[in-house]
């Protein structure tokens, strides 16, 4: 007899409706199950035993001593879509978790062990990402506990939505690693779109094995030509920076600020003649997070006097040349901590038709190389992205009725 099909015995005993046979096959199979509760599929059946009157017990006590991960994960779904269940309280009473970090994460806020919770989520990211894909149960079990009356849970549904383009790093990995791991290539195409190379030309290859393809005829197009044009091509992550100031960093976060976010970019650019250093910086993060910016503007911090607002040009990809491999600049520094290729930094979701352009007429050897895919990748969805004036922006902030990492056209 085969283990599977041992098991789908010890099911039909596990629900056999004889009354004085039907009581003892089903203690039987519980036995036999418990000696297999480390087996997922074992597992499965002792967590419906919980809910058969007569052995809910002997399979409580059986589950209470699973050691193996997949176990323990198939015990956790239960009690994530059933919190108040004895699936639930055999999880808080265990202290089980699942091994993955965002169904943990999903799991710890519906359990409301909201302590832990906040030790691995203080933001929601990896909530938002489950609820996102979760069904109309499980949103309402996550959105029961947001109104519970505890004040932290609150910024769920409050806090601003954020686009892709002002995520950190961290944040935007972790939309890539979710986007793979759920295999939801058309989210993850979407994003790729909009995202530097150096995060979306690693995720081509995982594309050219998927099987998947955009359903719209002109995405489709778009969708074939990049992944000929990266084929057998790899682009390593650039390097960070040789050294990090965290005074710069705090000047360029001024730029995210009410005060110059909402300026205009003649008034910004008015400003940055006669600013200092620490403000010219903040100013120029300002212009870089404009969805359009003028020549007039790049201009302006490619050559003002102040090096650090030359540098922090570079450092936002403000003035990084996509046609160039690097550049060149009269402060030591600057060439330094300037960081890598602009092709590998440029956001798609900016571009104007004179970057479109730029790219077009660059020399035959700027596509020569992996650096020459990347500039073939990103003159391709330029192209589209400038013609057909489609900008898609990621949204990973979510609203009571809005999931995370949703697109906006």
């Amino acid at each position: 007899m085969t283990t599977d099909n041992e098991l789908q015995k010890l099911g039909r005993n596990l629900h056999s409706t004889t009354f004085v046979l039907g009581e003892f096959r089903r203690k039987a199979a519980v036995k036999a199950l418990a000696e297999r509760r480390n087996e997922p599929a074992a597992t499965a059946l002792l967590v419906e035993g919980l809910q058969i009157a007569g052995i809910s017990d002997l399979a409580a006590e059986a589950l209470r001593d699973l050691k193996s991960a997949g176990a323990i994960d198939v015990l956790c779904a239960a009690a994530t879509r059933g919190p108040q269940s004895l699936a639930g309280k055999l999880c808080l009473e265990r202290q089980y978790r699942p091994a993955d970090h965002e169904q943990a994460c999903l799991f710890l806020f519906v359990t409301r062990q909201l302590e832990e919770y906040f030790k691995e989520d203080y933001d929601f990211q990896n909530l938002r990402l489950q609820y996102d894909r979760a069904d109309e149960m499980l949103r309402a079990l996550v959105m029961d506990v947001v109104r519970g009356g505890d004040r932290r849970c609150l910024p769920f549904i409050t806090r601003p939505r954020k686009t892709l383009q002002e995520c950190t790093p961290e944040e935007i990995k972790l939309a890539l690693k979710s986007c793979l791991q759920h295999k939801d290539w058309n989210r993850l195409f979407l994003a790729c779109l909009e995202l530097p190379a150096k995060y979306s030309f690693p995720a081509w290859d995982r594309f050219r094995n998927s099987g998947w393809q955009p359903d719209d005829a002109v995405l489709a197009s778009v969708y074939k030509q990049i992944l000929a044009d990266s084929a057998e091509q790899t682009v390593q992550p650039p390097a960070p920076p040789k050294a990090v100031s965290g005074v710069f960093g705090t000047w360029l976060a001024e730029g995210r600020k009410a005060e110059l976010a909402s300026a205009s970019e003649s008034d910004l650019v008015n400003r940055l003649k006669t600013a200092t250093p620490p403000e010219g910086v903040a100013m120029v993060a300002a212009l870089a997070a404009k969805a359009q910016r003028s020549g007039a503007a790049i201009q302006a911090v490619a050559q003002s006097e102040h090096w650090l607002v030359r540098l922090a040009g570079l450092a936002t990809g403000l003035t990084k040349d996509l046609a160039r491999d690097g550049q060149k600049d009269s402060n030591y520094w600057v060439n330094e901590l300037a960081g890598p290729a602009g092709v590998l930094e440029f956001w798609p979701g900016k571009a104007t038709p004179e970057d479109l352009e730029r790219l077009k007429n660059a020399p035959a050897e700027a596509y020569a190389g992996r650096l020459g895919s990347v500039r073939k990748v990103l003159r391709t969805i330029m192209g589209y992205r400038v013609t057909t004036g489609s900008f898609v922006e990621l949204q990973v902030q979510a609203g009571e009725t809005d999931a995370e990492f949703e697109f906006a056209t």
